[in-house]
């Protein structure tokens, strides 16, 4: 595994170390990332809280996903977040000292860097946050009739 990779998966992994089971309340998160209504495989989602810790996942190839808060404790702490999601990876370099392609982001920005997505985790709850994205990035339209 080339020194790059090894790096990246260490800081990714780091958002998800904690403490174990102890720590602040959460609640579960699952859900459905959908692209033009087609499942969106392998995409990041992160919640970033105002203040707090992130929580996040990737989809399977369904476009389903778990929140993963810290140290295998699956879900996020109750509040307001900030929905982030994104396809892109970066390139690497190989032991072999050959670079790997990265791949480039499908997901509209209004998505990701600049994210218009909004979600409130509700406490002692099964939270269901389904995100139907549009390639031209509008927002989902449940989400823009909830801030009217």
């Amino acid at each position: 595994m080339s020194i790059i990779r090894y790096m990246a998966l260490a800081g990714t992994l780091s958002i998800f170390v904690g403490c174990g089971d102890s720590g602040p309340e959460i609640a579960t998160v699952t859900g459905t990332i959908t692209m033009d209504d087609a499942p969106l495989p392998n995409a990041s989602i992160i919640f970033q809280p105002e203040r707090g810790r992130p929580a996040g996942a990737r989809s399977d190839e369904n476009g389903e996903y778990e929140l993963n808060f810290s140290g295998g404790r699956m879900g996020a702490q109750p509040g307001t977040y900030i929905v982030a999601i994104r396809t892109a990876r970066e390139g690497s370099i190989e032991d072999d000292g050959s670079r790997s392609p990265g791949k480039p982001e499908t997901v509209p920005a209004q998505y990701n860097v600049s994210s218009e997505l909004r979600y409130t985790v509700e406490a002692d709850k099964a939270n269901v946050a389904d995100f139907n994205l549009t390639s031209d990035g509008e927002l989902p339209e449940e989400k823009a009739a909830d801030d009217n």
